[in-house]
């Protein structure tokens, strides 16, 4: 019985949102993929993962370890950037599908015949005014680096004051009394 290769594949994208940008446009997609935006989405779906299975501690720890773990140069930061990148593409692939077939422009005129019309306004003119996506995808990609700065020092001072075997023998003292 032959033993199936363990090399890995190499990523193949089997869309691409450049190509299919409108004259006068670089590009349609709703979210650039890139190295810095693939690190801050690994971050933010292990963050949020976390928070489903086992509340906000749980959701903050996975989003500062995964933010530190997807910047090493190895397989697991590898794995962690091309499930990202996979979701940022599927991203984009949805917001393609929406602008094609003008889903979003329909909704809208749907709910615009109402009262929501006037609060559609007031949020696209504060969002044109603020920035709040560019606002919010800067305060993400620092939240990112920030948890990956601060895991690194944590683990440089667990070297340097050796924490993680204090407790450990804390624990084992206490459990063999």
């Amino acid at each position: 019985m032959a033993v199936p290769s363990m090399r890995p594949r190499p990523l193949v994208t089997s869309f691409s949102m450049e190509a299919e940008a409108a004259p006068g446009q670089s590009s349609m997609a709703l979210v650039k993929v890139d190295k810095e935006n693939t690190m801050a989405t690994a971050g933010v779906l292990a963050g949020v993962a976390g928070v489903l299975v086992g509340g906000v501690w749980l959701g903050g720890a996975l989003f500062a370890a995964t933010s530190y773990l997807v910047r090493k140069d190895d397989d697991l930061s590898k794995g962690l950037s091309g499930v990202a990148t996979g979701s940022l593409e599927a991203l984009n692939f949805v917001d393609y599908l929406s602008n094609k077939y003008e889903v979003t422009s329909k909704l809208g005129s749907a709910l615009s015949q109402g009262p929501l019309e006037s609060v559609s306004d007031a949020i696209t003119n504060f969002d044109k005014e603020v920035g709040i996506k560019d606002s919010l995808g800067g305060i993400l990609l620092s939240g990112t680096d920030l948890a990956a700065q601060a895991v690194a020092k944590a683990m440089e001072l667990n070297e340097e004051y050796r924490v993680t075997d204090q407790i450990k023998e804390k624990i084992d003292s206490a459990l063999s009394k």
